[in-house]
């Protein structure tokens, strides 16, 4: 019986090798798709971990330690925490830090207040800009910019004492004995982007509050009631892997609950990135079964219809058979043996070639492992179920109707039926499809919609077949009559087209789907940018910023200073300051998405505001009178900025007394000219009476009317004074006198309403915002957030006004030496990031990874199809056209109408393929692959 199996082999082996043929593909694409996955995941955790965050890769554990009543600092926390953030492919830095005002003053605002720290290993991980790292006790190195904020330089001594925050009096005071250091070198970071100096990245806060760097023993030795000591734990490369994610889960999920005093405080947005790869992976493995479930059912579909075919054509020889007396399980061996060895001898073959294959376009190296064997078994078995049916359904017909070969009667009425449940089913999946439901029979929507337009192309394509052959016939057309009798009359060629069309209709619609992704992405890129070119600066003031960028680009036309504000809550997102006079130059604004033109939204985020005030010396006098304190302390402070790339400087006028006093403060500062930030009057947080003064002169000018007042504030002129009521308050923006320079509100351009109360977050915290324009999406921010001018929130703001978060923004024409223009102006440019960029950060996500999965498997389906043409020629029998050979009909004629035949099938399936992809994407919407 093998031996005749086998002969039988070597007579069909052409029909044997392309079954053969089909079987590996149908296996290769089975097993391409959790390959591909895999290496999807590698490629989408290795691209989050390497370009994440710096709070993303660390890990802070910390906990605030009291020393013990002989001065020691307990050691249980170093210890403990040592061994929680112990994790593999994770390097820790230990640090301690307290606070601490100046020696020679009772009491200090916040922004008097310094950090003193040890951190590990600081020397190896900076450069000495001056002097010398750290050798001894009582020394202290400084970053450039605390230097500067503190006026001090190398050889200096500081004197500092411990400081604790008095709840009562709103201000910090002292708590130990005073110290001394020396002030022995300037430093900054060998690398700033190193996850070494932090947990967060870094911002105008970070860039403000750099620590007094002193060592372990100096620190010891110094009095302070408590200090907050922490670990970091940082991800190096290859700590984030597939494998470890859960680990890390596990980690996270133990941290949190294995603290029971309370104390230990774990900081860290790693479960934003596990998260993020979560989703990322999420719509790989929602968009991979799309693509490929219909390859491997177009697989069988083909392989159904060549071992129909190779049925059909050996029915004499079955029939012969039977009738010789032989058993009928020895007929359907003969019959289903040839299908079975070639199935079972192309999945291995199918395996491997789905491995190389898939190697040579997945995203990160493809393993093939056991967990692919479900799949080329799915395949394999789907494939003989395909072949055996057809086989021994062919072998059980009547011995009679084998030996006449003779088709079974047409059951027209069930093939009609099933091909209306068909449509009706891909109808169903079209409406749960546009309701976002993605689950059953809704992930292959688009294959079932192409394969119902398919069968219903196939049903019209017959009788205009049947009139063009009419027609042809009548015009003495010969070949053109015959072919098109054939794709008429004969069932294979409806089988045929419905396969071929479903082919090409699945290649067009990864096509169309990569060319509508690709728009997206590209759509997506611009918005996140928001310019063609965006340049990060170093720390500046954002005065600096607007007034360097304006000299750079004296006409306006292609480069635009911004400063990101970050989200302060979920009812205040994330804004963008920008110089408005040079938006609509500069920035990508998404068509359609604003509600009027970008010049005119952009001059409405220009509010008015009056004239600002100059102070020039090195003293300011101010002249109020203190009408009635409610017999609490009041101090008045003000905040100025000086002229040039200089932070603003915090001045201090002293307390206030009953009575008309001229009060003084040194402002070396404003020797050179200063604009007046804010007056700050110190009110009590307790409750009680307001507090009443009347305000004369500031450096001999005037207060007006035109002075902006706190929330619950008042305020009146009489004679020559502007007499304000302040009521007390526990928020220190309640004491603020703005000068009238000051916007009463901010106006916004945003893609929603602000809160009920109508605060907006600015630089420093909460001021007032008026909405003057609604978009859709906003450049930089998308769907939330709001657009403010850069001037006006500077203006707004009574911070230090150092950023270390300002860029500038190039336009798409702006000459390449606008960089050494910026630099020439004062800036530091230290980051440059373009759409070309981003677009390389949107490739790496799951979804645009897996849409080069779904290219693949579309154009395997087109080789499918044509697989199928080439099996049917293969395996389609030779006599249909045989008697009109013996009526005298060239043999040239019967090989064109063979050709002819063949190529009208792929003619006709081109189009009505791609027309099919490009009804199934408007059917489906927005819910395709994208």
């Amino acid at each position: 019986m093998t031996a005749l199996l086998l002969g039988m082999l070597r007579a069909r082996r052409g029909q044997a090798l392309a079954l053969w043929l089909l079987a590996v593909l149908a296996t290769a694409a089975a097993v391409a798709a959790p390959i591909y996955l895999t290496a999807i995941d590698r490629a989408v955790v290795a691209g989050e971990a390497r370009h994440a965050g710096g709070a993303e890769r660390t890990i802070w554990v910390s906990s605030p330690v009291e020393r013990a009543s002989g001065g020691a600092v307990p050691d249980e926390f170093e210890r403990l925490a040592a061994e929680k953030v112990q994790l593999d492919g994770f390097i820790t830095v230990f640090s301690t830090e307290f606070l601490a005002m100046p020696a020679d003053r009772d009491r200090a605002g916040s922004d008097q207040v310094r950090r003193v720290a040890f951190r590990e290993d600081l020397c190896a991980q900076v450069l000495v800009v001056a002097g010398r790292c750290l050798m001894g006790g009582g020394e202290t190195v400084l970053s450039e910019a605390a230097a500067k904020r503190l006026g001090l330089a190398v050889g200096d001594r500081v004197n500092n004492v411990a400081a604790t925050f008095d709840s009562a009096s709103n201000v910090f005071i002292p708590a130990g004995d005073a110290w001394t250091m020396t002030v022995v070198g300037l430093v900054r970071p060998r690398d700033p982007a190193d996850l070494y100096w932090g947990h967060a990245n870094r911002s105008d806060q970070d860039y403000q509050n750099d620590p007094m760097y002193v060592a372990r023993n100096t620190l010891a030795g110094i009095d302070h009631p408590r200090e907050l000591q922490s670990f970091e734990a940082r991800a190096t490369d290859g700590a984030i892997t597939v494998e470890r994610l859960p680990a890390l889960r596990a980690w996270l999920a133990g941290t949190a609950e294995s603290d029971e005093t309370g104390r230990i405080s774990v900081s860290t947005a790693l479960p934003d990135l596990l998260d993020r790869i979560d989703r990322s992976r999420e719509q790989a493995h929602e968009v991979i079964p799309l693509a490929a479930i219909p390859v491997v059912v177009l697989a069988w579909a083909v392989i159904l219809l060549a071992v129909a075919n190779m049925a059909r054509a050996h029915r004499y020889e079955y029939g012969v058979v039977a009738l010789r007396g032989v058993p009928r399980r020895v007929l359907w061996w003969l019959a289903a043996g040839g299908t079975l060895l070639a199935v079972l001898a192309g999945a291995p073959v199918g395996v491997l070639l789905g491995r190389l294959v898939v190697g040579a376009a997945a995203p990160a190296p493809a393993r093939l492992d056991q967990s692919v064997l479900p799949y080329a078994g799915v395949a394999v078995l789907g494939a003989l179920l395909a072949g055996l049916v057809v086989q021994l359904r062919t072998v059980s017909t009547p011995v009679g109707a084998l030996l006449r070969e003779v088709d079974r009667g047409a059951t027209r009425t069930r093939t009609l039926l099933l091909e209306t449940v068909f449509v009706l089913v891909a109808g169903a999946a079209i409406a749960q499809r546009r309701t976002g439901v993605l689950t059953g029979v809704t992930l292959v929507a688009p294959a079932l919609v192409i394969a119902a337009l398919a069968l219903l192309a196939a049903r019209l394509l017959r009788p205009l077949s049947a009139r063009l052959a009419a027609r042809s016939l009548h015009r003495g057309a010969l070949v053109a009559a015959l072919t098109a009798f054939r794709l008429a009359r004969r069932p294979a060629a409806h089988r045929l087209l419905v396969l071929l069309v479903v082919a090409f209709g699945s290649f067009s619609f990864a096509g169309l789907a990569t060319v509508v992704g690709d728009r997206d992405e590209q759509d997506r890129a611009e918005v996140t940018v928001g310019a063609p070119t965006v340049l990060s600066i170093g720390p500046t003031t954002r005065a600096e910023l607007l007034r360097a960028t304006r000299v750079a680009d004296p006409a306006g036309r292609y480069a635009m200073a911004a400063v990101p504000i970050p989200a302060v809550s979920t009812m205040l997102p994330s804004s963008l300051a920008v110089d408005s006079t040079r938006l609509a130059a500069v920035a990508y604004w998404p068509a359609g998405d604003a509600s009027e033109p970008v010049a005119a939204l952009a001059a409405r985020l220009r509010p008015d505001a009056g004239p600002g005030v100059t102070l020039t010396g090195a003293t300011v006098a101010v002249d109020v009178t203190a009408v009635d304190l409610a017999g609490k302390p009041a101090t008045l402070t003000g905040v100025v900025a000086p002229a040039g790339a200089v932070q603003r400087v915090p001045i201090d006028f002293g307390s206030l007394s009953l009575g008309r006093h001229t009060y003084t403060a040194p402002s070396p500062a404003c020797a050179a000219g200063c604009r007046l930030v804010s007056l700050q009057v110190g009110l009590p947080s307790n409750l009680g009476a307001p507090a009443r003064l009347a305000l004369h002169t500031i450096q001999g000018q005037p207060f007006t009317a035109a002075w902006r007042m706190p929330a619950g504030a008042s305020a009146t002129t009489a004679g020559d004074a502007l007499e304000v009521t302040l009521p007390p308050s526990q928020r220190r923006e309640a004491g603020s006198l703005r000068p009238p320079d000051v916007p009463a509100a901010l106006t916004l351009v945003s893609t929603g309403p602000l809160p009920p109360d109508g605060a907006y977050a600015a630089f420093d915290g909460p001021v007032g915002g008026t909405v003057v324009g609604h978009a859709d999406r906003l450049p930089r921010l998308g769907r939330r957030g709001s657009l403010v001018d850069l001037e006006a929130a500077d203006r707004a703001s009574t911070d230090s006004e150092l950023t270390g978060l300002g860029e500038v923004w190039l336009a798409r024409d702006a000459p390449p030496s606008i960089a050494e223009a910026l630099t020439a102006a004062g800036l530091s440019v230290v980051g440059r990031r373009t759409v070309a960029d981003e677009r390389a950060v949107l490739g790496r996500s799951g979804s645009a990874l897996a849409l080069r999965f779904f290219v693949f498997a579309g154009a395997l389906s087109a080789l499918l199809g044509l697989a199928g043409l080439a099996v049917t020629t293969i395996t389609a029998p030779r006599r249909e056209l045989a008697p009109l050979r013996i009526q005298g009909l060239p043999a040239r004629v019967t090989r064109r109408v063979e050709w002819w035949f063949l190529a009208a099938l792929v003619m006709a399936a081109v189009p009505i393929g791609a027309g099919c992809a490009v009804v199934t994407w408007l059917l489906i919407g927005t819910a395709g692959p994208q």
